[in-house]
């Protein structure tokens, strides 16, 4: 300890820190009775308008820590907290020897095998967190999220331990609640849900522990380029619009890329669903064994056709709630118009011909009696007519309410919910006549949301590897549907759902016999659906990708899907390793289509065939040869150069029978 100390409660505290946390700053310090090295973390109350808030969520986190040691260990023990000068905060806790997770990672990427086993300690520390029931200040709650992981909070004391802080941030959930807000996490390891909402539950720490396994294995993050180190808006972007993360370096092996990407999913139900499962992915890779996440982003034979769809998670990025029971029938109340009140006509006046009906009329007295009749008449009519217009502005007001509160929802709208939301939006309509609290405050905001999850499905598909299935595809359909009801002849609106039907398409022709009747029919039916979209947005390139993938794989036409590349280029496209390897595959398959028919053939016409595949297995080697760390590129280089050589042969000696190789 230096000389210069100062006396916090019974310790003797090191002003200069070695340290920082999330609102404060570490120290070194000794226990006065009995001399104990500690680190002690002093969080000072600021006059930032959050700064109580903070104190708060450092005491209760010293709180959970103390319990969750006392439990489980995995995290430094709490000896002591309380207020320091009446405003601020300290908490003397263990110290641990050894550097932190972020210490190694600057000293270069770790080997695959011990950033496995690190990730695996991870998700060890949040499968008991997370299922981690305690008592807080009288209140019980199921489960604890640290909602800020990172290296810096991860320490290494000994080699197979780790030890986790900063419990400050932490928030126990109650049973009632599928999220919470946090306004503190770091930005470089927050999930895409959270930016958009604000909300925390577990999947924000499997997603930090997927960016730490990333950035173990690559010694950096996913969008290292684009951060700063005042302001990371650009990342905060980067990661809230899919942008394609950095590639991990070629000594990654492919299974445990398959894990990060399963990890760092776009969409939430494309994740693991609990700590547990990750760890049971990593032990596979560790031991040898094929992870699931390897069979679910296997691609065939270069690249991925299709995959089945997995069953949505249960919303958490939304506050809407739960779904509804599927035997509670919503039912749309339409608005009803007030009938037109009919008041008698006077008699024909000044019309200068005689009237004897009106001369008949007036010449009989009215009885007082029928005057008061009318006059009752009279004011029931007008009481009835206040009545109706004080019903109508009460239940306008109502509405204009409930739009508000609909309103504050739309920014953590998701996909998977957004059939629930629509019903919610149903029904506000159902208690309004004229809707005004939605048209003024709800319509816009939310089309331009809608949208924008359509666009993410969307902007998924430019990948080289699209993560997003049917069910995505299906919510963003569902999206696009209501955001055209809100803004009718939007073009653009129109092309993109035409897009998202012309999926769908596709995914129902995977599900038909390969090559069948049903299936090209379906494929042409997508590929018409395509075409479409293309005429409406003429600046956009998407729907010329998904047509080159369906006359690859689905019709077997390499040179449709040549044509549509080209235009997708023409576009503004830029092509990344997708488009070759898709050439790549649909030469193959011409070329092994010819290689085989001339086996049935003789004299010209095998010659004939054996050129036409010896032209194509030089086109596929071209095409595979510039990507050949993608996919399975380099093993379909081999066979085409395997084949090239056997049909050359054939060709100069004249045999009638093919090589088979």
């Amino acid at each position: 300890m230096p000389d210069q100390e100062w006396r916090i409660g019974q310790y003797v505290v090191d002003p200069t820190p070695f340290g920082h946390g999330s609102f404060g700053s570490v120290h070194n310090a000794r226990r006065v009775t009995d001399g104990l090295r500690v680190a002690v973390k002093l969080v000072v109350l600021t006059d930032e308008h959050d700064g109580a808030d903070k104190i708060a969520a450092e005491r209760r986190g010293a709180m959970l820590q103390e319990q969750f040691e006392r439990a489980h260990g995995m995290v430094p023990k709490v000896y002591d907290y309380g207020p320091h000068e009446r405003r601020h905060l300290y908490i003397a806790m263990e110290f641990i020897p050894g550097g932190s997770l972020a210490a190694h990672i600057r000293k270069g990427p770790l080997a695959p095998a011990a950033a496995a086993e690190y990730a695996i300690l991870i998700c060890d520390f949040l499968d008991k967190a997370h299922q981690f029931e305690t008592t807080i200040e009288g209140e019980t709650y199921e489960r604890i999220v640290h909602a800020d992981l990172k290296p810096h909070h991860v320490l290494i004391p000994r080699p197979g331990e780790i030890k986790v802080l900063d419990f400050g941030i932490a928030k126990a959930l109650a049973k009632t609640r599928l999220g919470t807000t946090n306004n503190w996490g770091t930005v470089l390891y927050a999930s895409p849900d959270y930016l958009e909402s604000g909300r925390v539950n577990e999947h924000v720490d499997f997603w930090a522990v997927g960016v730490m396994l990333y950035e173990m294995l690559s010694g950096q993050r996913p969008y290292s380029h684009l951060e700063d180190h005042h302001r990371n808006h650009r990342v905060e972007h980067a990661i809230r619009t899919n942008v394609p993360r950095e590639p991990l370096p070629p000594s990654c092996p492919t299974d445990l890329a398959a894990i990060i990407d399963k990890i760092l999913a776009y969409q939430v139900d494309r994740r693991y669903p609990t700590a547990a499962a990750i760890t049971s992915d990593l032990q596979a890779f560790v031991a040898g064994a094929e992870p699931a996440a390897t069979r679910e982003y296997a691609t065939a034979p270069t690249m991925p056709i299709g995959r089945s769809v997995m069953a949505p998670w249960p919303p958490t990025r939304s506050t809407a709630g739960a779904p509804p029971p599927k035997d509670e029938v919503q039912r749309e109340i339409p608005p009803t118009d007030p009938l037109p009140i009919r008041l008698p006509l006077p008699p024909a006046m000044g019309t200068g011909a005689p009237n004897t009906t009106a001369a008949s009329i007036a010449s009989v007295a009215v009885p007082p009696r029928a005057a008061r009749g009318r006059h009752t008449l009279r004011r029931l009519v007008w009481v009835g007519a206040l009545l109706c217009f004080v019903a109508l502005v009460a239940t306008e007001g109502a509405a204009w309410i409930a739009a508000e509160r609909f309103r504050d929802e739309i920014d953590a709208l998701d996909g998977p919910v957004v059939a629930q939301q629509r019903q919610g939006y149903d029904r506000i309509r159902g208690w309004s006549i004229f809707d005004v609290g939605l048209r003024v405050r709800v319509n816009r905001r939310l089309k331009d949301r809608l949208v924008r999850l359509a666009d993410g499905v969307i902007a998924d598909y430019r990948r080289e590897e699209p993560t997003m299935g049917p069910l995505e595809w299906q919510q963003a359909d569902d999206a696009l549907r209501w955001a055209l009801e809100l803004s009718p002849g939007d073009s653009s609106l129109l092309a993109k759902k035409l897009v998202c039907d012309a999926h769908l398409t596709r995914f129902a022709a995977q599900k038909q016999p390969r090559g069948s009747q049903v299936a090209r029919q379906t494929y042409s039916t997508a590929i018409e659906k395509f075409r479409r979209a293309a005429a409406l947005d003429t600046g956009s390139f998407d729907p010329y990708l998904g047509i080159s993938r369906i006359e690859v794989y689905g019709l077997s036409n390499v040179d449709g899907a040549a044509a549509a590349i080209a235009e997708a280029q023409h576009r503004g496209y830029q092509s990344g390793s997708r488009e070759p390897a898709q050439l790549g595959d649909g030469y193959l398959t011409r070329a092994e289509k010819s290689w085989k028919l001339a086996r049935a053939l003789s004299g010209d016409e095998r010659r004939r065939e054996l050129e036409r595949a010896q032209v194509d297995y030089g086109r596929c080697i071209e095409s595979f040869s510039a990507i050949v760390g993608f996919g399975r590129a380099a093993q379909n280089l081999e066979f085409c150069k395997r084949r090239l050589d056997a049909v050359g042969r054939e060709l100069a000696t004249g045999s009638e029978k093919p090589e088979v190789r």
